[in-house]
């Protein structure tokens, strides 16, 4: 995925986009209480409505922000996309070729 932002269980926008635009109106607010990398709320805001997303790992809650474009630095520091796969998880074609 093109937004992929380094999170072991983040889901893909477009999914997302369907459950959001299914079950909310424009301007109305979306909760997320586990917002991991802000997927929820960023998709929330492309599609005009607001969002509140609860995230305790810090590392996350920086990708958040700047997903969300409310700041691209925290604590002093530059919030950059990062490009490097940082779970431990395997894609499908791994696991089959090992088996």
């Amino acid at each position: 995925m093109e937004e992929y932002e380094n999170h072991p269980t983040q889901k893909p926008e477009i999914l997302l986009q369907r459950i959001i635009l299914a079950s909310s109106n424009e301007n109305e607010i979306v909760l997320d209480p586990f917002s991991g990398t802000f997927t929820t709320s960023s998709v929330a805001i492309k599609n005009n409505r607001k969002a509140i997303g609860i995230e305790l790992n810090e590392d996350y809650y920086k990708i958040g922000i700047r997903r969300t474009n409310i700041a691209n630095s925290y604590k002093g520091e530059e919030i950059k996309k990062e490009r490097i796969k940082k779970t431990q998880s395997r894609n499908k074609s791994s696991f089959i070729k090992e088996n």
